[in-house]
């Protein structure tokens, strides 16, 4: 068994702002033995440079620089290099409250590691805007988050789920869909707050920024429907895989900005309305007024 009992797998780039802070707040965690990897993907600020400097003060902190480009990447990059019996990622603008990890551990520590476990948790929302701030999601006892923070995963689960196909700019969307559609995998859910997560202008994707903006970021997140399908389909049951057909296919016409399109869609009348909500300018200002009612659902 590993002595490292958990590899926090960080990707970076152009983060001087809040780095150090995001860093210091995972190399504080107690209770346990992790390792930090941070893989900065082509910095131009002082990103590296910070980082630098706080790998001479915390023997557990390995910087490298990302071999390729793309934040999914560098994180397949940081994951390969992670020696933790646990690995999970983490982003370098937010704050791992203290205590989380270890208390992450334990509600998975016992589980046996020749099946494949991920473990889930909440985040709560950052922002100077108020109806940003403090939202706690998901809202529901007993359910951890699927997208914002990364599932808390065995050498097994990540053997499953990595890598990430590096067409795609982001990841959480690909594990996302590996948490809810995968089999194999063997979820574990949560109350623990793991992540303060921080809403700026500099997300790579968020509600300030304007609908064409943030349509053209969703489309390419969410192509990961069909790539997950298409590498995966053998190994989802026939509900799962009728689940992500229709995603597919509901995305398609979301896309396309067909609100009637959408509207008959296959999917579940959650996902139909999330869809919708996105499909066109008018209504994803609406939904951004209202952020505080829909969020954390």
């Amino acid at each position: 068994m590993s002595p490292i009992d958990v590899s926090v797998v960080v990707a970076v780039k152009n983060e001087e702002k809040y780095v150090s802070s995001a860093i210091e707040s995972i190399l504080a965690q107690e209770g346990l033995r992790h390792e930090v990897i941070v893989v900065d993907d082509g910095s131009t600020d002082a990103t590296f440079a910070i980082l630098s400097d706080l790998q001479k003060r915390y023997p557990q902190l390995q910087v490298a620089r990302n071999p390729r480009a793309g934040k999914c990447s560098a994180f397949n990059h940081g994951v390969a290099l992670a020696q933790g019996r646990f690995t999970c990622i983490f982003a370098g603008d937010d704050l791992m409250p203290a205590g989380s990890l270890a208390a992450r551990l334990a509600k998975v520590n016992g589980l046996p590691d020749d099946e494949p476990v991920v473990g889930l948790c909440k985040l709560v929302t950052m922002s100077e805007i108020k109806r940003y701030d403090g939202h706690v999601v998901p809202r529901a006892h007993g359910r951890g988050a699927l997208s914002g923070i990364s599932p808390f995963m065995n050498r097994m689960a990540l053997q499953t789920i990595f890598p990430v196909p590096e067409t795609l700019p982001n990841e959480d969307t690909w594990m996302e869909l590996a948490v809810l559609h995968l089999p194999s995998l063997r979820v574990v859910h949560s109350d623990i707050i793991g992540c303060q997560w921080r809403v700026h202008a500099g997300n790579s994707i968020n509600m300030l920024v304007p609908f064409p903006e943030y349509n053209r970021k969703i489309t390419a997140r969410l192509k990961a429907y069909s790539l997950f399908l298409g590498k995966h389909r053998a190994a989802l049951d026939e509900p799962g895989r009728r689940d992500l057909e229709a995603k597919v296919a509901c995305e398609q016409q979301r896309s396309a900005g067909s609100m009637l399109g959408v509207l008959r869609s296959p999917v579940g009348w959650v996902d139909r309305l999330r869809a919708l909500s996105i499909t066109n300018a008018a209504l994803y200002n609406f939904r951004r007024r209202l952020y505080g009612l829909f969020s954390g659902w």
